[in-house]
């Protein structure tokens, strides 16, 4: 498949509106390589599919009104980076690697910056940056920064 910028980019918008955004976790394997490698802040990369659809799982669990929206995305070459937003009510378990965080029932929003490298057609190898401190502040697990006093 010789795909162009256009469509790659639109390959990696499904991986977010398809998997995460609806659950449809089957979608990863039409947009990611069998052998994709995913590199993530703080964690050996992953290789395939099922570490994506496990973190989409994970967080639709946690998030079942979970909605992504794509904020910015431009692509050159073998290359598209996406800028994500996504949104939804804590009300499942997030297990996160100290343990499982029960529903809060609050409201969060938090973003993702994602590289996706593509040969063929598919995603073959991604970077991405999640805005967790953003997400953990929400969920109560972290304090929220102090609002600066204004200025008069």
């Amino acid at each position: 498949m010789n795909a162009g910028v256009e469509d790659l980019k639109e390959r990696s918008r499904r991986l977010y509106e398809e998997v995460f955004g609806r659950g449809n976790y089957r979608a990863a394997d039409e947009i990611l390589a069998a052998d994709a490698v995913s590199h993530g802040p703080g964690v050996p990369p992953q290789h395939g599919t099922e570490q994506i659809k496990q973190q989409a799982a994970r967080l639709r669990t946690a998030f079942p009104d979970l909605r992504t929206t794509l904020e910015d995305q431009f692509g050159s070459g073998d290359r598209v980076v996406s800028r994500w937003r996504a949104d939804g009510t804590h009300t499942g378990p997030l297990n996160l690697p100290t343990g499982a965080v029960e529903g809060t029932g609050n409201r969060v929003a938090f973003e993702e910056i994602r590289i996706d490298r593509y040969a063929g057609g598919m995603i073959v190898e991604s970077w991405f940056i999640p805005d967790r401190m953003s997400l953990w502040q929400q969920l109560g697990l972290f304090p929220a920064p102090p609002v600066p006093a204004s200025r008069t």
